[in-house]
């Protein structure tokens, strides 16, 4: 996607996306796993063992500042290459983009797309990108794994991610009660 444009998709609730997240995490037998095996999910379970979707990896040449993309049709999840080989070596921002995209293919398939303009007015939750980030917070990070005495340091070890992705999660779930 280029810097500062998104999709205007319909309108979710932050804790909706919270519930596609847990359910597809249980649809996948993972409801019960911290660090979910995010690249695994989606390139051995949905493409090689159900066919759900195809899953590519696209070279720098071909992606360019794209660091993953999910065809609007569902059709294939592709990761930029150097995102692929992170998320295998268990990088939090390529295990968060690997996520990402998940989210948008769990999200997003055959909807119709609206492009919106970064500060033209709409609403995060109308918005794919913003949607998106949030199923993968919600998809790696739990909150029944999750208790008000962690730490940055406490999510990162757990759940494989980054601090950047630790810091909002925590943010997130202090910032809305949770804790």
């Amino acid at each position: 996607m280029t810097h500062g444009t998104d999709f205007i998709v319909p309108a979710r609730r932050w804790a909706e996306i919270g519930r596609i997240a847990d359910n597809l995490r249980s649809q996948l037998g993972q409801a019960n796993t911290p660090r979910v095996p995010v690249i695994e999910i989606i390139e051995r379970v949905l493409d090689q063992r159900l066919g759900l979707v195809r899953f590519e990896v696209g070279s720098r040449e071909e992606m360019g500042r794209a660091e993953g993309y999910t065809c609007p049709k569902g059709e294939f999840i592709m990761l930029r290459e150097d995102v692929y080989e992170g998320v295998w070596a268990g990088e939090g921002r390529a295990r968060f983009t690997t996520a990402h995209e998940l989210g948008h293919w769990a999200m997003h398939t055959n909807m119709p797309l609206a492009r919106a303009k970064h500060g033209d007015g709409t609403p995060k939750y109308r918005l794919a990108e913003p949607q998106a980030n949030q199923f993968a917070a919600e998809f790696l990070m739990p909150e029944c794994f999750i208790n008000a005495h962690d730490e940055e340091h406490d999510l990162i070890e757990r759940f494989g991610v980054s601090r950047e992705a630790a810091q909002n999660r925590l943010r997130y779930l202090h910032r809305n009660g949770r804790f």
